[in-house]
């Protein structure tokens, strides 16, 4: 198993809070906050992050099923794995 480092994993974490907010709390206001300061907290660590996606996230957080977000999150996550590792 590959290891990330603590940025990472902190990213994880927030994207995974993301998708549960989505999933089971059907909270999209707070899920967008949260994505806001995830980006803050990476942009504060210098850790790139697809910028294309996150707004992706944006513009579809309100109109989109739940399985829809969950997948552009995970591919947002495979995206913070191979930044980390060629890092």
């Amino acid at each position: 198993m590959p290891e990330y480092s603590e940025t990472a994993l902190s990213i994880f974490t927030l994207l995974n809070n993301i998708d549960e907010l989505i999933v089971r709390s059907s909270n999209r206001k707070e899920a967008q906050e949260v994505m806001r300061a995830l980006k803050v907290f990476a942009d504060k660590n210098r850790f790139e992050l697809p910028q294309d996606k996150i707004d992706n996230f944006h513009t579809i957080l309100l109109d989109s099923k739940p399985a829809t977000i969950s997948y552009l999150l995970r591919s947002i996550a495979q995206d913070v794995a191979t930044f980390d590792r060629e890092k």
